[in-house]
């Protein structure tokens, strides 16, 4: 059976950048590899104004003569939350050609969100 990456493939060729999702992550054959699933199950309600989470992102570096993509986490601090909408802030330096960027604020689905970061202060 074929693996469907069209979804994943249209992110990557419309914003040159994907965000993972946990939600796909259980569509089979949405993503190219195996990922470890075993991610914090949050609700919008474990998130505050000013928390830092961590998300996975993509990004395409090459389309021809193969697709090229590099990932990793990127931490935002969360600036609003709106409704099932959290907007965070990227704290992570990123390489000047991604798409993304330190300091740019991004919209992000609670199940794009991997982890919460503990609170250093108690």
């Amino acid at each position: 059976m074929k693996n469907d990456y069209s979804s994943f493939d249209s992110d990557l060729n419309t914003h040159s950048f994907h965000i993972y999702n946990k939600d796909k992550a259980k569509i089979k054959g949405f993503y190219p590899s195996k990922i470890p699933d075993d991610f914090h199950n949050l609700t919008i309600s474990d998130i505050n104004i000013d928390d830092i989470v961590t998300i996975r992102a993509y990004f395409l570096i090459l389309k021809k003569p193969i697709y090229k993509i590099d990932s990793g986490k990127i931490d935002l601090q969360v600036e609003c939350i709106d409704n099932n909408t959290i907007f965070g802030n990227i704290l992570t330096e990123l390489p000047s050609n991604f798409p993304l960027a330190k300091g740019t604020t991004i919209e992000l689905d609670i199940n794009e969100i991997l982890y919460k970061q503990k609170s250093l202060i108690q």
